[in-house]
Order: C-alpha cells, then sequence, then structure tokens
C-alpha cells in the first residue's frame, strides 16, 4: 500500500485554504495591478473583485495589492508570487485542456485483449502488421483469462468471445459483432474411418478430445463457449486450447470439435481435414466487448476500428 507523504499532506491542507478559482484573478491583479482593470478583464463587477482580493490576502497572509488605484504596488510577497503563478496556471491550462483524437502513429498504449488462443491465431498477425505499419508505439498483449464479471472485464481493454457468453456480463458493457462461426469436427487426413459427416450417435461412438478451459467450469459457461459441449460428455482428453486439439488429432485415431476458422486454418497443413457435424446448435457468434468503465482510455476508439479492418481481411 502507498503512503501519502507528510508534503503530500501538507500541500492538501494548503490547497484546502484556497479557492483556485481565484487564482487566474491573482494573476490579472498582479499583472494589472488594478482591480478596476482586472474586473473589466473578466467581466466581473469592481466589488466582487475586491471581495476576491480580501480572500487572497487572507490566504496568503499578505496584503499582495497596497494602496489599490492609480499608485498601488505589489508586496514583496505578490512580486515573488507572480512567475511561479503564471507557470502554474499555463501547466494547469495543459492538464485541464480536453485530451485530442488518438494519433496512433506517434501515441504509445498498451492494450490487453483477453481472448481464446485461436481467436489469437486469427486476430494477431493481421493486428500486428497494420500497427507495423500506422501505430508504432502500440503494444498488443493477448491473453486468457476467464471473465465472468463486469468488475473482470473493466479490468483489460477488451475481450473477445461467444455472444451467448457475452450477454450474461451485465448492462455496462459494450459491444462490436466480429464474425459468425460453427463448429466442425476434425480428424486426420489418414484417418478414413471417419466419414465425411458425422451424426451425434457417430461422434459420441468415436475416440475424441475435447476443448475445456477449466475443470471448475459449468457446464452452462461451457456450453455459452462451445454450442456442441453437450455432445463432448466422455473424452479421451480434455485441454484448454483449441490449437492443441489439432495437434493431438494429427498424431492419433481421435477427432475433435472446433470453431470452422480455426479448423480451416489446421486444415491447411494437409495432414487435416474438416468433418461436418449433423448438430442443430453448433453456430457461434464471435464479438468484441469491453466495458463502458474504460471507453474513455486512449486508444479504445481507435482499437475498435482496427478489430472491424483486421476481421474484413480474414479469409
Amino acid at each position: 500500500m502507498v503512503m501519502v507523504t507528510i508534503a503530500e499532506q501538507e500541500l492538501a491542507a494548503r490547497l484546502r485554504k484556497i479557492n483556485l478559482d481565484l487564482l487566474p484573478v491573482l494573476h490579472e491583479l498582479l499583472r494589472t495591478r488594478s482591480v478596476t482593470s482586472t474586473a473589466r478583464s473578466f467581466n466581473m463587477t469592481q466589488p466582487a473583485v475586491s471581495r476576491a482580493l480580501r480572500q487572497l490576502r487572507g490566504a496568503f497572509d499578505d496584503q499582495l495589492l497596497v494602496s489599490p488605484g492609480r499608485n498601488a504596488r505589489l508586496t514583496d510577497r505578490a512580486t515573488a508570487l507572480a512567475e511561479p503563478l503564471a507557470r502554474t496556471l499555463g501547466e494547469l491550462d495543459l492538464l485541464l485542456k480536453p485530451a485530442g483524437p488518438f494519433d496512433p502513429a506517434t501515441e504509445t498504449v498498451h492494450l490487453v485483449i483477453n481472448t481464446a488462443d485461436y481467436v489469437t491465431q486469427l486476430l494477431a498477425p493481421i493486428l500486428t502488421g497494420i500497427c507495423a505499419r500506422e501505430a508504432p508505439h502500440v503494444v498488443l498483449e493477448f491473453t486468457w483469462a476467464i471473465t465472468r464479471t463486469a468488475e473482470d472485464l473493466a479490468a483489460v481493454d477488451f475481450v473477445i468471445g461467444p455472444r451467448a457468453w457475452g450477454q450474461t456480463l451485465g448492462k455496462r458493457v459494450g459491444s462490436l459483432p466480429l464474425w459468425r462461426d460453427e463448429m466442425v469436427c476434425l480428424a486426420a487426413a489418414s484417418n478414413r474411418a471417419v466419414p465425411s459427416r458425422l451424426t451425434p450417435a457417430q461422434f459420441r461412438a468415436s475416440r475424441y478430445v475435447a476443448f475445456r478451459r477449466s475443470l471448475r467450469m459449468t457446464p452452462e459457461l461451457q456450453n455459452q463457449l462451445q454450442p456442441t459441449s453437450p455432445l463432448e460428455v466422455a473424452p479421451v482428453c480434455t485441454v484448454p486450447n483449441f490449437l492443441v486439439l489439432g495437434a493431438i488429432v494429427e498424431k492419433s485415431d481421435c477427432i475433435a470439435l472446433l470453431p470452422r476458422r480455426v479448423a480451416r486454418e489446421l486444415a491447411r497443413s494437409g495432414t487435416l481435414r474438416i468433418v461436418e457435424i449433423a448438430w442443430p446448435r453448433r453456430h457461434l457468434f464471435i464479438d468484441a466487448y469491453w466495458s463502458l468503465a474504460t471507453n474513455s482510455r486512449r486508444g479504445h476508439a481507435w482499437f475498435r476500428q482496427l478489430l472491424a479492418r483486421a476481421v474484413a481481411q480474414l479469409p
């Protein structure tokens, strides 16, 4: 736990004694040495500026402006304040000025995307390629952790996953539809015992490996992540990664269910082939999600546009 220093405590106590809205008025009083001119500059009445001067004198425990009028002069304290006050007001102006649009060509930002390994395989090469050309200081971190609540979602920048799961995160969540997918079966190209289309009964009678994100995952959550999970009641092996399924299938007589887009990528090697599955609830929609509490983070709106561009380039 980081403790507040004594100096910070003393500064907070001093700030409570002064109305910071009066600092621009003080700056103008020190510049013009005139209540009348200051009132004119801020479109205030002279009595209002006089009241402000009284408050400032109390806050600084100094007269600041002696004999206000034509022959007014600054006290030593006021003279010493003039330069640091002007500098502080300039820095406050920069600090409080609304931020301009995110500039990916020059700004540095670190974005954390929580998603499955196969989504990373599909999107990361395209996203990093675009960033290399257009956003050289943007760092993308792909990770995979179970997200169950809006609070979990706020801990990262974006989560990409099935819509059936995303709809359970609550109302304070933004979403962006990415693509539609469907579950298919993957078999070794050399495994001719597996037909080109499987019925649910044929699948259950086969040796198969299955995706399981966690042993503690409820059947309901598993079904949200993978709509064919009711078929996978007795796998011979479970793994927490989709891509590992392909490696197991390639070197065994097992089959596996996984999204078509990743199955298509794995089948490019020629050692695996796609087998259709006659299962009515095999479709899934993949969306990006983010907490509305993170909407103002630098680069978020830009990255959502980048995601849409990357998805448009998917085969």
